[in-house]
């Protein structure tokens, strides 16, 4: 059987403005609609790692009678996103973000969606055992799974899990899900510093002790570095480009670090091109703007002189 990239997903809709006052005049600011797209960033990390040619499954739950759910549906479609595990019920309610740009600065009120945790049955549990990689948000796998008992039995089968970080770590049990479950971690540094306050030691000798492969420390304009057990690589970032809007950027970078791995790619190769499509992702308006082939990314490295 084909091995596959399985996203869990939380699907929001984002709902982009624009304002020159948010938040200096309060209750009087005035925004511009700019536009809307599916997101979140399970959504965005696995729209990224079917642009790039590899084979995506989904797992979501979306409400039966929010106006929403086909928008997403069709969106998964569009993007190349295989959603027939994706489960329609009542009851349930969509995510949805609003983002306000203000300049350089970005405001995010985020609308969580309301769901039951997911029934593994045996077909969900088959889905689970023959990921390659199963990709999902920390508080995502804590919100959708009663317990982790069938993700751990996915990992016994050979599936690596690949967990974002970003959390405030006041949970406890969401430390000791990282801890138990991530063979992989994308995090950035100021989370990083939170999930060490909450730690015996330092979080990379944990996940590492625990047979985890890699953690991703993202700096922003800093570059990123890329903690393994035997060695460690520092990236730069491209600062030489126009940023329009840095939504995504994360999950740009993310998707695109794991479609390399998912095409055999080496640890050094899938960094260079994780940054090249975390800095693409920021000339494209929109959550959904590190959605490019591995050949764009390349023409867009050799026009700003970033060797790859």
């Amino acid at each position: 059987m084909e091995k596959y990239f399985l996203g869990i997903l939380g699907s929001y809709v984002d709902t982009l403005y624009e304002s020159d006052s948010y938040p200096k005049e309060g209750d009087f600011s005035h925004a511009r609609f700019i536009s809307w797209s599916a997101g979140g960033c399970p959504f965005n990390v696995s729209a990224v790692v079917a642009a790039k040619g590899s084979k995506v499954r989904v797992v979501d739950m979306l409400g039966k009678d929010e106006d929403t759910t086909p928008f997403l549906l069709n969106e998964m479609d569009h993007l190349h996103m295989d959603y027939e595990s994706v489960q329609i019920k009542e009851g349930v309610t969509n995510g949805r973000v609003l983002i306000i740009l203000t300049g350089d600065k970005r405001t995010m009120f985020i609308i969580d969606p309301l769901r039951p945790y997911y029934e593994v049955d045996r077909k969900m549990q088959e889905l689970l055992d023959n990921a390659a990689y199963i990709y999902s948000l920390m508080h995502m796998i804590n919100r959708s799974f009663k317990d982790i008992g069938p993700l751990l039995e996915a990992k016994r089968h050979g599936a690596r899990i690949v967990l974002d970080g970003s959390s405030k770590y006041d949970d406890p049990s969401r430390v000791k899900i990282l801890y138990d479950l991530a063979d992989g971690l994308f995090i950035n540094e100021t989370d990083y510093e939170r999930l060490s306050e909450h730690s015996p030691k330092d979080p990379k000798e944990i996940i590492f002790d625990n047979g985890g492969e890699f953690v991703v420390i993202t700096r922003g304009s800093r570059g990123s570095g890329l903690y393994l057990k035997d060695r460690n690589i520092y990236m730069p970032a491209m600062n030489n480009i126009d940023v329009l809007d840095s939504t995504g950027a994360g999950d740009a970078f993310a998707g695109c670090f794991l479609a390399c791995l998912m095409k055999g790619m080496d640890y050094e190769k899938a960094l260079a091109m994780a940054t090249v499509n975390g800095a693409y992702a920021c000339t494209v308006i929109g959550g959904l703007g590190g959605v490019a082939s591995f050949e764009e990314l390349e023409a867009f490295a050799k026009e700003h002189g970033y060797d790859l």
